[in-house]
Formats: C-alpha cells, sequence, structure tokens
C-alpha cells in the first residue's frame, strides 16, 4: 500500500514547477540560463555534523568528497554518485540527502562530481572527465572497492562509464546502483505516453530537449548518451530501481529485458507500485526502504557485512 507521506508528495510535486520544465522545451533555455545564476548547493548541516566534506576545485569541476568523521569503514565500498537533472540541472538536496543516508548505512566515503552541465558542455567532454575521475579512484581505492550509483541523467552516465571501461579493458567496479536510470536520450520508448499523465516530473519532449542539449554533435541514440543500445555485456553486479509513475519505468523495463535476453539479467531489480521519479531520493517511506535495501545490496556485493 501506499504510504500517507508518498500520497502527498505526488499532490505537492506539481507545486515545484519540475513538470512544466520538462513539458515546456521552448522555454528550457531561458529557464536554465535562470538556473545557472543560482549558487550550486552543498552537504547541509545535518551531513557536516556527521562527514567530514572536502572540495577539490584543481579540475574542470569541483569534486566534493564525503568521508565519515573517523574515516570509512575498512570493509565499506566508495561510492562514486552521479546526480540527476537531465543533464542541464546542478546537484539538489535531496542528493546529498541520498548519498549521505547510504554513506551513514554503510560507514562509506563518497566521491561526488558536481560534473559541468550542458548545454555549456556535452557527453564528448563530459563522459572523458568522469572517465578519468574513476581512473583515479580505482588508482587509489582499487577498481573492485568503488560502487557506481546514479539517479535518472546520472544512471545513464554510470553505464555509458562502464561500457567505456568495457570497451577499453580496464578493471571494473565492484557494483553499480541504478534509481530511475535515463538510457534512452532519443526519449521515444513505447508506453511513455500511458505513464506520461501519472508522472509528476517528467515529460518526454523535455527529455528529447535536455538529450539534444548534451548530446552536442552526437545523435541521439549515441551509446555515450544512450548506453541501452550500446553492449551491455560483462556489466558488474546491478541493481535498478523504478516506479510505475515514472515514465522512465519504460527505459528500465527495457534495460531488464535486454540483459535478461543475453543471460545477464540485473542483480537486483525493483519496481514499485504508483511510485514517482527517483522515489528512492524522496523523504517518504517507501524512499527510505529502498536506501536501506541500496546499502543491504552493496554490503552483499563488497563484502561489508562479513565480520
Amino acid at each position: 500500500m501506499v504510504s500517507l507521506g508518498a500520497r502527498f508528495v505526488e499532490f505537492a510535486l506539481p507545486l515545484l514547477g519540475i513538470k512544466r520544465f520538462f513539458s515546456q522545451p521552448h522555454k528550457m533555455d531561458q529557464r536554465i540560463a535562470k538556473m545557472r545564476r543560482q549558487a550550486s548547493l552543498r552537504p547541509g548541516r545535518k551531513w557536516r555534523e556527521k562527514f567530514d566534506i572536502a572540495e577539490e576545485t584543481e579540475r574542470s569541476y569541483p569534486l566534493v568528497t564525503v568521508t565519515p568523521k573517523g574515516g570509512a569503514r575498512p570493509e565499506a565500498p566508495h561510492l562514486l554518485y552521479f546526480h540527476g537533472g537531465g543533464y542541464v540541472m546542478d546537484i539538489a538536496s535531496l542528493h546529498w540527502d541520498a548519498i549521505g543516508t547510504l554513506c551513514n548505512e554503510l560507514g562509506a566515503a563518497a566521491s561526488v562530481p558536481i560534473y559541468p552541465l550542458a548545454p555549456e558542455v556535452t557527453a564528448e567532454t563530459t563522459l572523458p572527465a568522469m572517465r578519468a575521475l574513476y581512473d583515479e579512484l580505482a588508482d587509489r581505492y582499487g577498481a573492485q572497492n568503488i560502487a557506481i550509483a546514479g539517479d535518472s541523467a546520472g544512471g545513464g552516465m554510470a553505464l555509458a562509464l562502464v561500457q567505456d571501461l568495457i570497451r577499453g579493458g580496464k578493471p571494473l567496479p565492484g557494483s553499480m546502483v541504478l534509481f530511475s536510470p535515463w538510457v534512452d536520450a532519443t526519449a521515444s520508448g513505447e508506453g511513455m505516453a500511458a505513464i506520461a499523465p501519472r508522472d509528476k516530473i517528467l515529460a518526454p519532449v523535455g527529455l528529447e530537449a535536455c538529450g539534444q542539449r548534451y548530446a552536442g554533435t552526437l545523435p541521439l541514440n549515441d551509446p555515450r548518451l544512450s548506453p541501452l543500445f550500446g553492449d551491455l555485456t560483462g556489466l558488474p553486479p546491478t541493481a535498478i530501481f523504478v516506479g510505475t509513475s515514472d515514465i522512465l519505468l519504460v527505459d528500465a523495463r527495457r534495460l531488464k529485458d535486454r540483459l535478461e535476453q543475453i543471460g545477464e539479467p540485473p542483480a537486483l531489480y525493483r519496481e514499485a507500485d504508483r511510485m514517482q521519479h527517483v522515489w528512492m531520493l524522496l523523504p517518504i517511506p517507501e524512499g527510505r526502504a529502498a536506501l536501506s535495501e541500496t546499502a543491504q545490496f552493496l554490503r552483499a556485493q563488497h563484502g561489508a557485512n562479513k565480520k
């Protein structure tokens, strides 16, 4: 049964105006320009009391590292988290809360790139930059000790990065977690239109518009921004979470189906009834349960539950 909190959020989400952003692509550039004038958010005081927060600025983008006070547990994975936002929106407080919750449950540290946004920077630049960051972290922590995670566009970026590692024959992370992943920038999956009236956040026309801005000179079906169309063999153990009131349910199901067709099904697949886009990040009982299950999945993959 859907919680009272989830019902309230479903009612309140339209008031935030996110659906308007994705439903009116002709106004998107104007609204992006307005967003750029706002300061990029960082973890709030609640998390600063629990973690040491460091920020590196020598790259072409800020890198925020979240580390438990006293250090991460030796058995915990190192989380590399890519935030969502259609590749055009900055990181939000909900992202920091989810990252903080996961790190707190696992005793883990996290690296969070505040990656350059589209349309100013496109996939041809952003993905190699994230690959270089992964290589740094793999050298520092060991590839098998890294858990890559992302929500929405960040989920697509996580999958595209892992595919790039596989193509290059590089060591893979020990696990991957995809929250409401956007893995088809064409936004052409059959069934989206039927779900769209129930989705209080996304609209297909807005996703396609965001995809065009992130694509640059690439076609929208290029695996670097639409990893659903790339080679899916050899992925690390992968968890996928999605809701049935999210138009990206279509992407998640196609991804699951393709993985099953090649004999490599997701290690964990959760499809939650009536849940909205990125419900795992929302302050509702279902969201808290999803993060707890994510932590349990990561413990199992990385051995953090072993004495």
